[in-house]
């Protein structure tokens, strides 16, 4: 009769008497990282000249992972993650000094009184 504190916690998988101990630890550790292709999405309509990188890292965690350099697929995963939120800042950036810039047009266009050329025209 076992007790329970021998028994495993439900967290922890069941080790076999051919699996040594600690393989679990390998195993978790060696699961495949996602590959982010929504971030590679994401940073193709928001800031295109960043997907290029962004989809070259995304489609290279699957070799990389199946070659057993998990830490170089884990980087391509993270890189491809940190391109596509540097195209969204890209992009808030640029949509801020967009809307700057057109504000600035604005309140000079109405600060000189620019009514589309009517006034002053004598017609006849």
């Amino acid at each position: 009769m076992s007790s329970p504190t021998n028994d495993p916690t439900p967290t922890e998988p069941p080790e076999s008497p051919a699996t040594p101990a600690g393989a679990t630890n390998r195993v978790a550790a060696a699961l495949r990282p996602a590959s982010n292709a929504g971030w590679a999405v994401t940073s193709l309509i928001f800031f295109w000249p960043l997907a290029f990188s962004a989809f070259t890292h995304a489609f290279n965690v699957y070799p990389l992972w199946a070659s057993g350099d998990v830490a170089g697929a884990q980087d391509a995963s993270d890189r491809v993650r940190r391109l596509g939120q540097i195209s969204l800042w890209i992009f808030g950036g640029l949509l801020l000094l967009f809307l700057v810039l057109y504000a600035i047009g604005a309140i000079v266009l109405l600060a000189n009184g620019d009514d589309g050329g009517i006034r002053g025209r004598h017609w006849g």
